[in-house]
């Protein structure tokens, strides 16, 4: 896979591949939800990845992140990424006051 556009989360993978979205939380609870496409939210303990296999046309992940106490900081890390350093891309989602949703979009 590669990345597309790093501002608007944008990857261009292959049919079948598989993905891993990891998360680590810092100066907070990890309070991490998540949702694949149209499915259902589910929560993402500290500690566990996500793993999606891309189908064809666009895949969406979206990932919901919330701070207690705020200010906390999120570091998402997509693998695999062959066009970036370490085969992995590195997101940084700082929360201030309010919930930030982000939607990656995986093209295959």
């Amino acid at each position: 896979m590669i990345e597309k556009n790093h501002v608007d989360l944008r990857y261009k993978g292959t049919p079948g591949e598989t993905v891993t979205v990891t998360v680590t939380a810092r100066d907070t609870v990890q309070m991490v939800a998540f949702k694949i496409d149209e499915g259902a939210s589910q929560p993402l303990p500290a500690g566990q990845s996500i793993q999606l296999q891309l189908h064809p046309g666009a895949n969406v992940l979206q990932m919901t992140f919330d701070s207690t106490p705020p200010g906390g900081v999120y570091t998402v890390i997509v693998k695999t990424v062959t066009n970036e350093t370490n085969n992995q891309c590195v997101q940084t989602f700082t929360h201030i006051d309010s919930i930030i949703i982000a939607f990656f979009r995986f093209f295959a």
